[in-house]
C-alpha cells in the first residue's frame, strides 16, 4: 500500500511522456519513414597535386552524408627523404584552407588545422580522436616517408565524424545548383621536416603521387519520396539545422621568454549571431610556419589560468590546468589527443599531447543531440571579449589560434539554399 501511495505521488508530481519499458510499443519505438540505401560511389581525383587548389563539384542528387580525403606520397628513391620526417596527422597539415558553397549560398573558409580541431571536437571518445590522428598520417622518418598515405575527414557545417548522434544528410536534391568544395593544399615539401635542422629539404617531392575525395551519399528507394515532388519548394523552405558553424579562426601572435608570464588578448572577428561556445590552441610559432622545415601545426601547448570575460563579466575561468576537467565534465573526453612530432634539427620523435581549451556560453548540449537539439548561446556583437591565459616557459614565441562556433541552419527554397544565424 505504501509502495503503491509513493508510486502515484511520484507520477502525479513529476512532468514527462508516459514510456513503456518492459514491451515493445508506439512509445518507444521509431521506424524509418522514407526507405534508403548509402553508396561510396562518387571519387573525384584532385586536380592539382601541389601547392594551389582543387575544385570539387557534387551534382544535386539526394543526400550528401561523410567526405573523406585521400592523400598518397611519391615513393622513395633514395635522396628524396634524406633527413626527412613527417609529423602524425600530416594530412591535415597538408592542407592550407578550404570552402564549401551549399548550391547558392555564401562560401566560407576553414583551414586544415582548425577542422582537425573540429573532428576532436567531434569525436565521441579518446580513442577515437587517436585513431584519426592515426589515420591521418603516420609518423615517417627517412625512406618510410615514400608510399605514405593519410585519410582525412572533411568536415563541413552539415556533417560530422560522429557516429552517435550523426546530423542527417544534407538534401542537395532541393537545389538547381551543385555543391562546390575548394581544397587549397601546401606542397608536400612545405609540411615535410628537417631532421637535419638547416631549414626545408630542397630535394623533398613538392607534390602528391596521388590525391583523391570520395564522398558517402544516402540515396532514397524511391526517388517520388524526394521534398521536392511533395511540396512546393517554391512556397516553402527546409531547414536543416546545423550540429555549429565554425567561423575561420582568427591567429595572435604572443611572445614569450624563458618564464611562464600573463598574456591578455581581445578577441575580435565576431559576426552577428548566437556564440555556443570558444575553442583555443596554442601552438609554437617556430612550428606555424609552412615551408620552415619545421611545419607541426597540430603539436599545441597547455593554457593555463585561463580567464575570458564579456564587457568585463568572467564567463571562463580555469585556474591553473583546471580547463582539462572541466571541458571533461561536458563532454565524453579529455581535450586533448596525443600527437607523435619529429624532431627539428635532430633524428627521433616524441609523443605529447596536444591541448585544447573550450570557454562554453551554451548550456552542455548532450552529444546524441547535436545533430538538431537548440541550446541557445550568446549574442557577441560590437563587445569587447578578453582572453588571459598564461605563456608557457620557453624561449620561443606563441601563436594563439581561436575559433568561434555559432548556433546556424541551412535554408532551403526555390532551389537555392542559405545559412541562417
Amino acid at each position: 500500500m505504501q509502495n503503491d501511495l509513493t508510486e502515484s505521488v511520484q507520477a502525479s508530481i513529476r512532468p514527462g511522456e508516459m514510456k513503456d519499458v518492459y514491451y515493445y510499443g508506439e512509445t518507444n519505438v521509431t521506424k524509418q519513414a522514407y526507405p534508403c540505401v548509402t553508396n561510396t560511389r562518387f571519387v573525384q581525383q584532385f586536380t592539382n597535386l601541389g601547392a594551389g587548389s582543387s575544385q570539387f563539384v557534387i551534382s544535386p542528387q539526394m543526400g550528401v552524408s561523410d567526405i573523406i580525403l585521400q592523400f598518397v606520397t611519391p615513393a622513395s628513391t633514395g635522396t628524396n627523404y634524406v633527413n626527412a620526417a613527417l609529423a602524425q596527422g600530416w594530412g591535415y597539415s597538408m592542407i592550407n584552407r578550404l570552402s564549401v558553397r551549399y548550391g547558392s549560398s555564401a562560401q566560407y573558409f576553414w583551414t586544415g588545422a582548425q577542422m582537425f580541431l573540429e573532428n576532436m571536437y567531434d569525436c565521441e571518445n579518446t580513442q577515437k580522436c587517436n585513431d584519426l590522428v592515426q589515420l591521418g598520417g603516420q609518423a615517417l622518418a627517412a625512406a618510410a616517408c615514400g608510399n605514405a598515405v593519410a585519410y582525412v575527414y572533411l568536415k563541413l557545417p552539415h556533417n560530422s565524424v560522429r557516429a552517435n548522434g550523426k546530423p542527417l544528410p544534407f538534401p542537395s536534391d532541393l537545389l538547381v545548383q551543385p555543391i562546390v568544395c575548394t581544397i587549397e593544399l601546401f606542397s608536400l615539401q612545405a609540411v615535410v621536416i628537417n631532421q637535419a635542422g638547416t631549414g626545408p629539404i630542397a630535394v623533398a617531392p613538392t607534390t602528391l603521387q596521388s590525391a583523391q575525395m570520395q564522398v558517402k551519399q544516402e540515396m532514397l528507394t524511391d526517388s517520388s519520396d524526394q521534398l521536392a515532388r511533395r511540396v512546393d519548394m517554391n512556397t516553402s523552405a527546409y531547414t536543416f539545422p546545423l550540429p555549429y558553424f565554425a567561423q575561420q579562426e582568427i591567429t595572435i601572435p604572443v611572445a614569450s621568454s624563458g618564464s611562464s608570464f600573463s598574456q591578455s588578448v581581445n578577441l575580435t572577428g565576431f559576426r552577428a549571431g548566437e556564440v555556443k561556445t570558444i575553442l583555443l590552441w596554442l601552438v609554437p610559432a617556430a612550428a606555424s610556419t609552412p615551408a620552415s622545415g619545421n611545419y607541426q601545426p597540430l603539436a599545441w601547448s597547455l593554457l593555463n589560468n585561463v580567464v575570458l570575460t564579456y564587457n568585463g563579466e568572467i564567463f571562463s575561468r580555469f585556474d591553473s590546468g583546471s580547463s582539462q576537467l572541466w571541458n571533461l565534465l561536458g563532454d565524453q573526453k579529455a581535450a586533448y589527443v596525443n600527437v607523435t612530432s619529429a624532431n627539428y634539427g635532430s633524428t627521433g620523435v616524441v609523443t605529447a599531447p596536444s591541448y585544447w581549451v573550450e570557454c562554453p556560453f551554451a548550456q552542455i548540449n548532450m552529444a546524441i543531440g547535436r545533430d538538431s537539439a537548440l541550446v541557445h548561446g550568446k549574442p557577441i556583437l560590437n563587445a569587447v571579449v578578453n582572453l588571459t591565459f598564461d605563456v608557457p616557459a620557453l624561449s620561443t614565441s606563441y601563436v594563439l589560434h581561436a575559433q568561434y562556433l555559432y548556433n546556424a541552419s541551412l535554408l532551403c527554397s526555390r532551389g537555392s539554399s542559405e545559412y541562417i544565424f
